[in-house]
């Protein structure tokens, strides 16, 4: 197979998986070979495993038979990654990045000027072929690149480009926001418990809770202000909650922390643990 036909991923853990999944049964991405690589081997042949993939025994070999890269491994450990494959990262390479916070300059100051480099930020959504992805590019990345990136991406779900300014503020909404919506389901379902529901029920409850207002969300073609206005009667429980919820100032918090998840992404350009 010709090497621009192949695409190699380097990091097998979660997101890598789901993207590796994604590839393999994406109807989009026709005739791809997938080459795989961990540092972790045993995640590497698992995933080769249930995916039928090929293995690659060092990065370097990885990025030497792959046209396009997919460098899957955390912001800590991503610039040790690209020095060691930096003299195989040219311009014949395509490469995305995963790493949340590591802008496009920030890769392209370890590897060929030249070389085509996008970024990406998907979310946990992806393992079940739900998330939602943002991407974005370098000047030098081709159309037939971003149609791939687009196709790989969005066999996990949807996928958005968007320009790289915004990456940051998606990590803290998008990529963060899964762990926001868990922390509510977890509320919702303890304070079910301590008011006298059995777990098991409580569970229950609130993930048809959270399913059932999600679809509604994404299918009655209404904003969220104007749903959480029809549930919120006049005199009513709910308009008791946001009464305390709004002498607590809720809303200032939750932005508040989602600020903090942003500027967080900031500091991991530098490499910051």
């Amino acid at each position: 197979m010709e090497k621009d036909r192949r695409i190699g991923l380097i990091g097998c853990g979660s997101m890598g998986g789901a993207i590796a999944g994604g590839i393999i049964s994406s109807r989009l991405i026709q005739g791809a070979e997938l080459s795989l690589y961990d540092i972790a081997a045993d995640k590497a042949k698992k995933l080769r495993e249930r995916l039928n993939a090929t293995l690659a025994d060092s990065p370097s070999e990885l990025v030497n038979a792959c046209g396009t890269v997919i460098l899957a491994v955390k912001p800590q450990d991503i610039e040790g990654l690209l020095r060691d494959i930096a003299r195989e990262l040219d311009s014949s390479k395509f490469v995305i990045s995963i790493a949340a916070g590591v802008s496009l300059e920030r890769i392209k100051s370890f590897i060929a000027k030249e070389a085509r480099v996008a970024r990406a930020m998907p979310n946990i959504a992806a393992l079940i072929g739900k998330g939602i992805s943002a991407l974005c590019y370098d000047e030098y990345v081709l159309a037939e690149d971003k149609a791939l990136a687009r196709d790989i991406f969005g066999s996990l779900g949807a996928a958005a480009e968007l320009d790289e300014f915004l990456m940051n503020a998606v990590t803290a909404v998008s990529a963060s926001g899964p762990a926001y919506f868990f922390y509510l389901a977890e509320i919702l379902q303890k304070s079910a418990v301590d008011m006298g529901i059995d777990e098991k029920t409580a569970e229950k409850f609130i993930i048809h809770t959270v399913l059932g207002s999600a679809i509604l969300l994404k299918d009655s073609g209404l904003k969220a202000d104007e749903l959480r206005r029809r549930v919120t009667s006049k005199g009513g429980t709910t308009e008791a909650a946001f009464r305390v919820f709004d002498e607590k100032n809720l809303g200032d918090i939750l932005k508040a922390g989602i600020k903090e998840a942003a500027e967080r992404a900031k500091k991991l350009n530098g490499g910051a643990r």
